[in-house]
Parts: structure tokens; sequence; C-alpha cells
């Protein structure tokens, strides 16, 4: 469901259309202001639209640096549940060994057992 949300963003205000809950719209929008504003007061030469382009490749940085991140922890993931799986395996591997050499064992006692030896 759409929600309309209006905010205020460097004194102008915006109706959104948004299925993002309002709080979390107007949390966003916020941030964003307080960022405009930051750099407004920052750059007397600087206008709202070079603010907003500013503010939008900072965006756009910042969610490429996520991407990029996530992408990486997923390859993190993928390399960890192969070392995983290969470990499962040679503990797989070990115990049926251990349970064959257990069996030679008992079978070697019982042939020393027959032979009156131990």
């Amino acid at each position: 469901m759409e929600n309309k949300i209006k905010v205020r963003i460097i004194g102008r205000e915006y109706t959104l259309g948004t299925d993002n809950t309002p709080e979390y719209t107007k949390d966003l929008a916020e941030k964003l202001d307080a960022r405009m504003n930051q750099m407004l007061s920052a750059s007397k030469t600087l206008s709202g639209i070079d603010v907003a382009i500013l503010c939008a490749l900072d965006a756009m940085d910042e969610a490429q640096k996520a991407t990029e991140n996530a992408d990486n922890i997923r390859l993190q993931l993928g390399e960890y549940v192969t070392s995983a799986d290969k470990s499962r395996q040679s503990y797989e591997t070990a115990k049926r060994e251990i349970s064959s050499l257990k069996k030679r064992i008992e079978e070697l006692q019982e042939k020393l057992e027959a032979k009156n030896i131990l």
C-alpha cells in the first residue's frame, strides 16, 4: 500500500508516495535535510541543486560500497561453507576408518585368543 508522506528538505516541502513506512521515509528525509544543510552552510557558493547532486553522488558511493561489501561477504560465506563441507567429509572418512580399524583389531584379538596367545 502506497503511503503519502510530507517531508521538508532544505526548506522545501515534498509529498512523497512510498511503500515504506512513514517513519522510515521521514527519517531518511531528515538525514538528507541535515546533510544538505550542512553542505550548504559549509560552502556559500553551492546551490541547492549542487548540494543535491553531491548528496546523490555520496549516496551512490555508499550504495556501491555496500553492494561490494555484501558480495565479498557472500563470497567468504561460500568459502566457509565449502571448507566446512570438506571438513565434514574428512571427519566422516576418518570415522569410517576408525570403525574399520576397530573391527580389524577385534578380529586380530579373536585370532590371538583362538591360538591362546593372549
